[in-house]
């Protein structure tokens, strides 16, 4: 009788045996669980990182592409003009009579010239920054910090561009499909009805929009934002 008390006994130990391994088991499964569900956490983290850096960066590509086109119109524009006022100085050379005229409209191409200089430094400028902001999409090794280059392009906007009438005609006449009166026009932009027509003409010269003399309606032929 003993020894079946002692056979209970022992069995009565390693049964206890058995279960505190399967509650230790119990436990280290548990805590490779949460190991497992914040691995998890953090990787759905960092996957969601990924996506917003790179709309980040697509957003980014998007704007600087608006600008690149916008200053590659103020070019053609620029360009256009000087060719004309240099034709202009051409004709002018040839009567001595007009010497005065010929000096105020020389000063003109010079003043343009210059001011297409900076358009074209402009330029450089913002596709050196699309072109950097293109690696970092393509590379997302680090977060794509894009601050800097939107103070630039803003301020290449407002302060170089915007304050220009060919630049203030054509924003005014983005994303309309309809012509828009020029006296609309002046109206829109507050500039001077002279320095709007003057600016008309030159982009109507360049191509990039319709001038009808009679309704004095302007309308965009280029889509360039």
């Amino acid at each position: 009788m003993s020894l079946d008390k002692e056979n209970m006994l022992e069995l009565f130990e390693n049964f206890k045996a058995a279960i505190v391994k399967l509650m230790e088991e119990r436990d280290k499964l548990a805590t490779e669980a949460d190991e497992i569900r914040g691995a998890r956490r953090e990787a759905e983290e960092k996957a969601w990182q990924i996506e917003e850096d790179l709309k980040e960066a697509k957003t980014e590509l998007i704007e600087k592409e608006k600008v690149i086109r916008t200053t590659e119109a103020e070019k053609v524009a620029a360009e256009a003009k000087i060719d004309e006022l240099t034709k202009e100085i051409e004709d002018l050379k040839s009567d001595t009579s007009k010497e005065d005229q010929l000096a105020k409209v020389t000063a003109e191409r010079d003043e343009l010239k210059k001011e297409m200089d900076e358009i074209t430094s402009k330029l450089e400028r913002v596709s050196e920054l699309y072109r950097e902001t293109t690696a970092e999409k393509e590379k997302l090794a680090e977060k794509v910090d894009v601050s800097d280059l939107l103070g630039i392009y803003i301020t290449l906007i407002e302060t170089v561009f915007g304050g220009k009438p060919h630049a203030r005609v054509l924003y005014t006449l983005h994303n309309t499909q309809t012509a828009i009166p020029r006296k609309n026009l002046e109206k829109s932009t507050g500039i001077m009805p002279t320095a709007i027509l003057k600016a008309i003409h030159d982009l109507r010269n360049a191509g990039l929009v319709d001038y009808d003399e009679e309704s004095q309606e302007v309308k965009l032929l280029k889509d360039i934002l």
